[in-house]
């Protein structure tokens, strides 16, 4: 635990703006157990409708993972009971000293964009990356982990983080960024610090965009269900074209796909 509270302490006294830090170590935002259990509902509904991607509940305050299956993917082959017994320390369980000491010097540089965002602005972020896991089973692995703020507290401290894991296809590291889905602004994670991209993020308009095309919609169509002229959603197309780097609307569809945006 002592690696954990030395990242803990670092983000509390040098990154969380001192007017938000006073509630920091409350236990007022600690989970009813009526509310947990409507929390591992929800979890095993959404797991259901998703093969390939398992999700689970970061709680940073209880400072617990809340799983809904024994089967998902963020146990690494231990039990659900192992996992809530140790809390936050079960992390330690899953990543060898080098891959663990490199996650936490990212911990707290994806921290210093969450808290350079106002507190309204921060359930927008949502941080990508891949890391290497030890699973009980079947040995090394390297899984792609996002997580979006799911709730936050009153005073914009983060408390609820929904994170989804999908082991990775490929057999190096990917790259680690934060996208503010709201705007498209994009960090990259770039010699130990996250830095804004001149590249554009997909927004949550892009994967609407998306959505509607692979539902064979034309252009009016799209239009519509958009609220804009067909004039302000070809532009709108064409800067998608631009972020996927591709020609066409079938290029579109296929790099989303590809890319994990679309599923089949």
């Amino acid at each position: 635990m002592q690696k954990i509270n030395a990242m803990e302490k670092e983000i509390t006294e040098n990154l969380i703006p001192p007017a938000e830090r006073k509630n920091w170590d409350l236990p007022q935002a600690l989970l009813k157990e009526s509310n947990r259990t409507r929390l591992v509902e929800m979890l095993a509904a959404i797991n259901k409708i998703n093969n390939t991607t398992s999700y689970y509940i970061h709680d940073s305050y209880a400072r617990k993972i809340i799983v809904d299956s024994p089967i998902s993917t963020i146990l690494c082959g231990y039990t659900i009971d192992v996992a809530e017994k140790l809390g936050f320390a079960f992390y330690e369980r899953l990543f060898d000293k080098k891959e663990w000491e490199r996650l936490n010097r990212m911990f707290v540089e994806i921290y210093k964009i969450y808290y350079t965002h106002p507190p309204a602005k921060r359930k927008h972020l949502v941080s990508c990356f891949d890391f290497t896991v030890q699973h009980v089973g079947k040995g090394e692995l390297i899984l792609q982990h996002k997580a979006i703020p799911l709730l936050l507290c009153d005073n914009g401290n983060l408390w609820l983080n929904l994170c989804s894991v999908t082991v990775s296809s490929q057999k190096q590291l990917g790259k680690e960024t934060i996208t503010n889905t709201e705007t498209g602004e994009l960090y990259e994670y770039i010699n130990g610090r996250f830095v804004l991209s001149d590249k554009l993020a997909i927004t949550e308009e892009d994967l609407l965009i998306l959505e509607l095309m692979s539902n064979d919609l034309d252009l009016e169509q799209i239009a519509e269900q958009l609220g804009v002229s067909t004039k302000t959603y070809t532009r709108k197309k064409l800067t998608l074209f631009d972020k996927l780097d591709v020609k066409n609307s079938a290029g579109a569809i296929r790099k989303a796909h590809s890319e994990g945006f679309l599923r089949w």
